[in-house]
Formats: C-alpha cells, sequence, structure tokens
C-alpha cells in the first residue's frame, strides 16, 4: 500500500462504517415515512429484521431497474453510464439486504478486533458497493421530492435553540 499509512487504512474503513450504518439508517426512515409511521414493525409471526431486509432489497432492485429503464428509453442524461454498466450488476444477491443490515450491525462502532475479524468489509465492499452507490446517488432525491412541510421533531429543533444559545453565550464572553 505505497502512500497509504495504517491511519489512513483506519480512517477511510471507519469512514465507509459509518457510511453504511447512516445510508441504512436513511433508507429504512424513507421507508417508514411513506408508509406514514414513525417505526417499520413486521406483523405477527415475522421477524422485524425480515421486513426490513425486504424493503431494502427492493429499493436496491429499483435504483438499478430505473436506471435500465431510463436509459432504454432514452430519458437518461447524456453523462449516464452505459446500460451494460447496470446490466453486469444484475441481478442483485439475494444476500445484499441481509449483508448490508449486518454490516450496519456489525462493522460501525465496534473497535474489538474479534469483530472486524467477523465481517469482512473489504469483501462486502467489492461486492456490493455499487448497489450502496446507487442508493445513495437515487434516494436521496426521493426524500426531496415531497412537497409536505418538514415534520416538528420537537427534540430535533431544541438541539439547534441550544447550539445557537450555547454560540451566544460564547460571543458574549469574548
Amino acid at each position: 500500500m505505497q502512500g497509504h499509512t495504517r491511519e489512513t487504512s483506519y480512517r477511510a474503513y471507519n469512514a465507509y462504517a459509518s457510511f453504511i450504518l447512516h445510508l441504512y439508517e436513511f433508507l429504512i426512515s424513507l421507508h417508514a415515512r411513506d408508509l406514514g409511521v414513525t417505526e417499520i414493525k413486521a406483523k405477527k409471526g415475522k421477524n422485524q429484521h425480515d421486513l426490513l431486509d425486504i424493503l431494502i432489497q427492493s429499493t436496491a432492485n429499483k435504483v438499478v431497474k430505473n436506471r435500465i429503464f431510463r436509459i432504454e428509453q432514452g430519458l437518461a442524461p447524456e453523462w449516464e453510464n452505459h446500460i451494460s454498466s447496470y446490466q453486469r450488476i444484475m441481478p442483485i444477491p439475494t444476500q445484499f439486504a441481509q449483508d448490508l443490515r449486518r454490516m450496519r450491525n456489525k462493522v460501525a462502532g465496534h473497535v474489538t478486533y474479534e469483530r472486524i475479524r467477523q465481517m469482512d468489509l473489504t469483501k462486502f465492499y467489492e461486492a456490493n458497493h455499487p448497489y450502496l452507490y446507487l442508493m445513495y446517488r437515487d434516494c436521496g432525491d426521493w426524500w426531496a421530492n415531497r412537497s409536505e412541510d418538514f415534520p416538528e421533531i420537537e427534540q430535533v429543533t431544541d438541539f439547534l435553540g441550544a447550539i445557537a444559545r450555547n454560540l451566544h453565550s460564547e460571543d458574549s464572553t469574548e
């Protein structure tokens, strides 16, 4: 690894683990919002993670199929990749969503060497990065396409108020 230090490797690993954590939570929040709930719960007899896996797997399929469709219909921008870029990553591995959930649960935020050895982030990246990238690029637009008012979440609003008060008090002490 010429030009890379152990510290750089550590930071890159943590950054990607954080990306996985936040992307996963963002995708789940999109589905919860679309379902009109604050928490996605499975119906009786099903595990919650099974439902979440189905939602994530369907999202990954949707973003890749939408790219292919737009290209086929002549609706893609000029800079879009060739259709073969997307056709070659289909079908999405059946374990993709389950592997993503496990990476999110095990890799992000855990510093024990044993835990890191259990989950190979390099293999996950090599096998799944195109899906993560496309969900990141395309799903952000889904969030922004709502015309309804942004919801009032008191704790979030209160947090910004605390920051503003803190900044104001720091300014007055100088």
